[in-house]
């Protein structure tokens, strides 16, 4: 995340100081202040990779007395019988990839493809109710 934001910055600073020169280009920049803002990104970039892995640790799947328990669209602990399942689809959005668990009245649970051991969960999810996977 770092590099996908410093390389543009870097790359627009360049361009802007090679056709007005420094002085004229960051009259309100000091040249001290660019590592800074540099370290800046560093830091932001650091501070939502620790909060989405943080996020991450809670997007568990967990199958108990025949209920599958994750998380809802909106992040929100959800429960819901498998024998309800009626409809399993993939889902992608931002990058997300995950297949959602939909059970009609009952909600849906998200479940990301990188889940371990997915293959196992989706055939038991298939053999416990009428769902199967779309494509």
């Amino acid at each position: 995340m770092s590099l996908a934001i410093s390389v543009p910055v870097i790359l627009m600073l360049l361009i802007r100081i090679f056709n007005l020169g420094y002085d004229k280009a960051f009259e309100h920049l000091k040249l001290w202040q660019i590592p800074l803002f540099l370290l800046g990104i560093i830091i932001f970039s650091a501070t939502m990779g620790f909060i989405i892995s943080f996020a991450i640790r809670f997007a568990f799947i967990k199958i108990e007395e025949g209920n599958l328990s994750g998380r809802n669209y909106w992040f929100f602990k959800k429960t819901i019988p498998v024998k309800s399942i009626t409809n399993l689809y993939p889902f992608s959005n931002n990058g997300i990839e995950a297949i959602v668990a939909d059970a009609g009245k009952y909600g849906k649970v998200y479940i990301s493809t990188h889940t371990e051991r997915l293959d196992e969960l989706i055939e038991y999810i298939e053999s416990n109710s009428t769902a199967k996977l779309g494509t």
